[in-house]
This record gives structure tokens, sequence and C-alpha cells, in this order.
């Protein structure tokens, strides 16, 4: 799509925009837009919320796991209004149950074979910016607690952990529809938060599953190499909070280093002789969390630029 730029006046120089994307948005004389340059490129933003208005799902031949997907995809996707069509009093119930914990939705119309979800909060950058923070906070604690547990051989506590998980999900799913929705506050990095906000949600994930694969254990223990390389990843992660919110080069140096370091580590626990079952699991887990933080390392270094 090419543009001619006409002079407007002595020194001003102007351009049309594309009359689809005006009128996609709603633009008329008088708004305003955001610009954001880099080297050759300039992009616009409209600071109004990308209308995506309403969207119908029939959930009648979906099971409850489907049903959290299509209606957890549309939410995140943007839809400010979803129309769910089903035939079964047991599927409302879950339908109701998943609305719950989509943050800003809400059952807003009933009647014997639908239901509407509408969105009765406005997102804004505030709600976003403190969201991702306490989505770090809450992995952090998870973390830290997880490995209270197993000291403690605390198996309620365990199960604690993966329920921790799934509001660590709820979260994430609100900031990627902030993110489909508006963008982020700087327009070009959207698309690495995105990716960031995916791979934190993997990483509570991996802290969860390792709750619940360990509950199946008849019996927690685990030698003391193990703990020390637990605390070492969750050390980690809350170096890379930190270290997102205040980067430092020298810093984030050591912290690959750690990275790598921790994965040779990994790498030779396996061999250890004797090793227990329960400590097999801690390994696999704390691998793919090791993993988590190095990619989350590399996402922060586009983020940075």
């Amino acid at each position: 799509m090419r543009r001619k730029i006409f002079r407007l006046g002595a020194s001003t120089l102007v351009a049309s925009l594309p009359s689809k994307w005006v009128k996609q948005h709603s633009l008329k004389p008088g708004d305003e837009l955001l610009a954001f340059e880099k080297e050759k490129s300039i992009t616009f933003s409209t600071m109004k919320d990308l209308e995506i208005k309403e969207v119908e799902i029939d959930v009648g031949e979906l099971n409850q796991e489907l049903i959290r997907e299509y209606l957890t995809g549309a939410y995140i996707r943007g839809y400010e209004q979803i129309k769910i069509l089903f035939k079964k009093q047991e599927s409302l119930a879950f339908t109701q149950e998943t609305i719950n914990s989509l943050i800003g939705l809400a059952i807003v119309e009933q009647g014997n074979s639908y239901c509407v979800a509408g969105e009765i909060t406005e997102t804004t950058d505030t709600q976003f910016e403190n969201i991702f923070r306490r989505i770090f906070l809450l992995t952090i604690s998870m973390a830290e607690d997880s490995l209270s547990a197993l000291e403690e051989n605390n198996r309620e506590a365990l199960k604690g952990i993966k329920r921790r998980d799934f509001d660590i999900d709820i979260f994430i799913n609100f900031c990627f529809r902030v993110l489909n929705k508006k963008g982020y506050k700087d327009y070009f990095k959207t698309q690495i938060i995105y990716n960031i906000l995916q791979v934190l949600g993997e990483l509570g994930n991996n802290y969860g599953n390792l709750a619940v694969d360990l509950i199946n254990h008849e019996e927690i223990s685990f030698r003391e190499e193990l703990k020390i390389l637990y605390l070492e990843t969750n050390g980690s992660v809350k170096n890379f909070y930190n270290l997102f919110y205040n980067f430092k080069k020298n810093d984030f140096i050591v912290f690959h280093q750690e990275c790598k370091r921790r994965n040779d580590k990994i790498k030779s626990l396996n061999n250890i002789k004797n090793i227990k079952p329960e400590e097999m699991t801690i390994l696999y887990h704390l691998r793919k969390i090791n993993d988590n933080l190095y990619n989350l390392f590399r996402l922060k270094i586009n983020e940075h630029f």
C-alpha cells in the first residue's frame, strides 16, 4: 500500500490514512493517534479499543474442557459480547463458572437455551501494568512456597500450589485480552510482551505440575543437592523479575551464566546412582523451569531494544 506525501502550509507534510482502517476504528477529524518511530518506519496506533463486538458460540456438543477453551479463546481475542447457545443445564452451569473466571466479563442476559456474557468493566493501561506485575509476584511466591511444602511433606499445601497456578492463568488471560484490544503501551513491544506472558504461564504450569506429580508419590524426600538446585532456580525467577523492571547489563550477564551453569548441574544430577523416583520428578520439572527462564532471558533482550 503506497501513499503520496502532500505539502500543507510552509513546512508540514501530510499523507492520507487507509479508508478501511479509518472506518474500522471509527476515526474522525480531531481524533488523536499515537505515532511510533523506528529507523525507516513509523507506526500509527489509535488510542481506541479495537472494536470486536459480538460472537456466537454453540456449546451444545462440547465437553467441559472444550467449553472452557472456546469461551477463554473468545475472551482473549477481545470480544465484548459472547452469545452462548446450549442444550443441557449442566452446560449452562459450567459456562457460568467459566465466565466467572474471566476478569471483566459477566452473564448479562439469560434465556432457556442461551446466555450472553458481556464486558462490564473497561480495561485500562494501569490495570494491565498492575496485573502484569502481580503475575510475576504470584509466580515468585508460588515457587518459594512449593519448596517449603516439599520440605514439610505437606500434601495439602502442594494441592494449593496447583490452584494458585490456575489463578495466575486468570490474570494472564486478562493481559492477553488487553494486548489484543489495546496493544502494549509501547506498540512495537506488544508481541514480545505477549510472548513473555506465554512463557510466564508455562513457568507457573511447571511449578503446578511439579506439585501435582509429587502428590502421587508415596514418599516425598530428596537429597541436599536437589534442595540447593531448587533454591537456585527459585532465586533466578526472582532475579528475572528484578531485571525486567530494572535492567542492568552486568546483572543480566550473570543471570545468563546462572541458567547455563544450572542446566549443566541438572544433567550431572541425572546420573546420580540410586536416584529416587520423586527426585527424578523434581529434576524433570526443574529442567523445564530452567528452559522457561532461558526463554525469558532471550525475550527480555528483544524487549530491551
